[in-house]
């Protein structure tokens, strides 16, 4: 089918980046490209939200719109939401879709996921290992990689002072950087900037500061009191950078991830160092767009590689890194969701 209308029933508000980038800016894509209407509905306990959100279910049970399409987006609790949008599914099965995009499954209660699953027409997946665990429960089920916005924050040049950015929810990451990571720029013999942007924490900006107090080569930058969602100053600020990591140790948790943080580097030309974990080892190619990494060790070995890079071979792979932003455009993450709708018509 091809949808004249999206009903689309968040898990989240907008402060959670998949509700934007999975949903409101693919259904204003979709709107302006396509002509596609959408109602998108995001659970919270204010009056505003609560009208809407009665508003809409009402339209979608009673009211329904010819050919649409309800999607529940990663709707995993057991609360009065949840509880009212499985209701919803109950009587309202044709043409719904179950959007999952984190291993909520391995964290949570998995009872309303596995509902959701098996009750809805299909899913969709922000990863393969997601996409597998999805297969269990519903066979028709759809890869749809998150993706970045359009924007003109692209690599010009190079700084004097090598800079290297990461960018992300430090608490969830925390792990991975202090094994991983950290050690490798502490070890380093010569003078960078290192920006870590998402630490909300007061004992985590402590943390870092406390971990590079005794590394004087190391010009640290903690980002405070980010708006999230000025995308264009986000992506204005990876762009100021030299090089993008992204440290994953490997589990089931990580093995599920996105790379979103990868195709932010990328989309603003910016090489990666990552290691093959999960969807890392699809968007990263490495010696084309970046290099894989999998220890402290081989982290301290290709940043002194990339210090040394001289600006043609730099060049190249900063090209190489923006060439691979339509893999995970929103044009394209909009045409493969159409595309996969054929098979519910």
């Amino acid at each position: 089918m091809k949808p004249k209308h999206i009903y689309w029933f968040a898990y989240y508000d907008l402060r959670e980046p998949s509700v934007r980038y999975r949903g409101l800016y693919a259904l204003q894509h979709f709107k302006k490209k396509y002509n596609i209407n959408y109602s998108i509905v995001y659970p919270g306990y204010r009056p505003q939200n609560i009208l809407h959100f009665f508003r809409t279910y009402i339209a979608v049970l009673f009211f329904r719109k010819k050919d649409s399409i309800i999607v529940f987006e990663n709707i995993h609790t057991k609360r009065i939401y949840a509880t009212a949008l499985k209701f919803l599914l109950f009587f309202r099965t044709e043409h719904t879709l179950y959007d999952i995009d984190d291993a909520d499954y391995l964290r949570f209660n998995a009872d309303t996921i596995h509902y959701f699953m098996k009750k809805c027409e299909a899913c969709s997946a922000g990863s393969r290992s997601i996409k597998n665990y999805a297969e269990r429960y519903n066979p028709t089920s759809l890869l749809l990689t998150s993706p970045v916005i359009d924007h003109n924050h692209i690599k010009q040049v190079r700084n004097k002072i090598l800079s290297i950015t990461w960018i992300g929810y430090y608490n969830a990451h925390r792990e991975s950087l202090l094994q991983l990571f950290f050690p490798a720029i502490k070890k380093l013999s010569f003078t960078l900037k290192l920006t870590i942007t998402g630490v909300a924490k007061p004992q985590h900006f402590e943390e870092i500061r406390n971990y590079f107090a005794d590394a004087a080569h190391v010009i640290l930058e903690i980002p405070a009191s980010i708006d999230w969602m000025d995308e264009n100053s986000i992506y204005e600020q990876i762009s100021l950078a030299d090089l993008g990591v992204s440290p994953l140790l490997d589990t089931a948790f990580n093995r599920a991830k996105s790379a979103f943080k990868v195709k932010q580097y990328l989309s603003c030309g910016l090489p990666v160092i990552g290691n093959q974990t999960g969807e890392n080892a699809v968007f990263i190619k490495d010696g084309v767009n970046g290099f894989y990494s999998e220890t402290s060790e081989s982290y301290y070995e290709v940043i002194n590689q990339f210090k040394e890079m001289d600006d043609r071979s730099y060049f190249t792979l900063s090209q190489n890194a923006r060439k691979t932003f339509e893999d995970f455009s929103i044009d394209n993450y909009c045409r493969t969701f159409l595309d996969f709708l054929q098979i519910l018509s």
